[in-house]
């Protein structure tokens, strides 16, 4: 009896853990396409490069800080989309406040919805 409610509380907080990494994937994800949509992609942008960006936010969802992590190896693209972070300020808040992180790692590739 014992081993059969450990089991079962195991299997609770899985699904809390999948339920709130599920609610965090659509908190970046509102972000991500907030920003996207003020990226003015340059002309003669090749491929499908990535750039990685930290940002740090008020509770608020104002942007405090970008800062370029790894960069797309494309100049203008890194600037355009460093730009469209900071355009994008305030960001989306999570639909739960437990979720709020000051600082967030961004990823952006052109050719991502």
């Amino acid at each position: 009896m014992k081993a059969a409610a450990q089991e079962h509380d195991s299997l609770k907080a899985l699904q809390a853990s999948e339920a709130q990494a599920s609610d965090m994937n659509k908190y970046i994800a509102a972000i991500s396409g907030k920003v996207r949509g003020n990226i003015v992609l340059p002309p003669d942008i090749k491929g499908n490069p990535e750039a990685l960006f930290e940002v740090t936010q008020l509770p608020s969802g104002e942007v405090l800080n970008v800062r370029l992590i790894k960069s797309s190896g494309h100049t203008a693209y890194d600037a355009a989309t460093e730009r469209a972070i900071r355009k994008s300020s305030p960001l989306p808040k999570p639909a739960k406040t437990e979720l709020f992180s000051r600082t967030l790692e961004l990823r952006f590739r052109p050719l991502d919805n």
